[in-house]
């Protein structure tokens, strides 16, 4: 049976609705499930959060990929084409002062993005974009999402970036943080049964980790996830294998 590809992420940012960084502070919880079961993952890191961290996300680098998500976490449709630039520049500067070297990947706070965002993540030299959410169920909204687009990776016609969508499930239900804590895992179990998408993405937020049993749920995603013969692959990963 052919290897299906999942994408499996973590947005890093302050928590939700506070002004603290109790999520981050407990990411290893989070870690260490990947660890146990080999999860090659990307770390959407805002610059907020990395100048905080710095020594924890330097000695993660060698783990996994760190990557932009903005230096804030304000969406970026209430931002100017400067005030974007200035998100964009100041993690630039940052990330280079720690890692040596640029960062190649970016997720907008909240999906949230648009094709002038897009070209200029290419014009400042980021190499792929994983902010938009090409499906979506029906009966539910989210703000960052458009419209429906293409569920596998793909490039754009006119911007030199790679786009890595943030792909579900049928009817597009999300494997993702919110849903992982709300659906049980059963339901995961039977979805994957009948539909085994070529890729999906697998992301979660740093502060979802506040919630009780999420590393259980979580932990036994990834379990199914494996059973269905998916391979874990973070997004430089993706990128070197569609050049």
């Amino acid at each position: 049976m052919p290897t299906k590809i999942c994408f499996a992420s973590i947005d890093v940012e302050k928590d939700l609705s506070h002004d603290s960084f109790r999520g981050v502070e407990n990411l290893d919880k989070i870690l260490d499930i990947f660890k146990k079961y080999e999860v090659r993952a990307t770390l959407f890191v805002t610059g907020e959060v990395l100048q905080k961290f710095l020594g924890k996300f330097r000695e993660l680098s060698s783990l996994y990929e760190i990557a932009c998500h903005s230096f804030t976490h304000r969406f970026w449709n209430i931002l100017s084409v400067s005030e974007r630039q200035k998100e964009l520049d100041d993690f630039i500067s940052l990330y280079r002062s720690v890692f040596q070297r640029s960062p190649v990947g970016f997720r907008a706070p909240s999906h949230v993005i648009d094709e002038q965002a897009l070209e200029l993540l290419a014009r400042t030299g980021f190499l792929y974009d994983s902010s938009v959410v090409p499906h979506y169920p029906p009966f539910k909204k989210y703000r960052g999402y458009k419209g429906r687009a293409p569920l596998l990776p793909y490039r754009f016609e006119r911007i030199n970036l790679l786009e890595i969508p943030v792909s579900g499930q049928a009817l597009g239900i999300p494997l993702a943080g919110a849903w992982i804590r709300g659906l049980p895992a059963w339901f995961y179990a039977v979805l994957f049964f009948f539909h085994r998408p070529e890729f999906i993405t697998l992301n979660m937020h740093s502060w979802d980790i506040l919630e009780p049993d999420f590393t259980g749920k979580l932990e036994k995603i990834i379990k199914i996830l494996k059973k269905n013969n998916y391979q874990f692959l973070n997004g430089q990963q993706l990128l070197e294998n569609r050049k």
